[in-house]
């Protein structure tokens, strides 16, 4: 090989280095933007199964009137896990900043049940009762959890 040629193929692998780096910048910005921008309607879509789909239409537009204080509510609950989940792995462990993170993590999710609760509520005001009865409460619920605590047999109840 001559010099030139050995110059050349160097030139080739870091062109083929850039190019194969882009291409995984590029695949990662894609990836992260469908996980960072996933529609808020997919989170909450999940939440308001037992509901009819009109109903769910009707608390969704709710929601979304007053969008950026929701995705507030999304990330101040975010922000508090966070500094929850790093309190925990910190050592020494602070029990004291650790117990307070935990109780703001709480409030966090009041906070954001409350308002979900309260776009509910508006509009089950506006529900005809024959829409409302087809609400169904969710299979397996807050009995089952505690029965399994217990170690008893578990049973579909609500």
């Amino acid at each position: 090989m001559t010099q030139n040629s050995t110059r050349m193929n160097r030139v080739l692998v870091i062109a083929l280095l850039i190019s194969v780096a882009l291409n995984l910048f590029a695949a990662g910005a894609l990836v992260a933007t469908r996980w960072m921008n996933r529609p808020l309607g997919s989170a909450i879509g999940a939440v308001m199964r037992p509901y009819p789909p009109s109903l769910r239409d009707e608390v969704r537009g709710k929601l979304f009137e007053d969008r950026d204080a929701l995705l507030a509510s999304f990330r101040d609950l975010g922000t508090a896990r966070r500094h929850m989940f790093d309190l925990m792995r910190a050592d020494p462990l602070d029990e004291k900043a650790l117990a307070d993170a935990m109780a703001e993590v709480r409030i966090k999710t009041m906070a954001l049940i409350a308002r979900l609760q309260a776009a509910l509520l508006a509009s089950l005001k506006e529900t005809p009762a024959a829409e409302r009865e087809k609400i169904e409460p969710p299979r397996l619920g807050l009995g089952f959890s505690l029965r399994r605590l217990r170690g008893g047999d578990v049973e579909e109840t609500d």
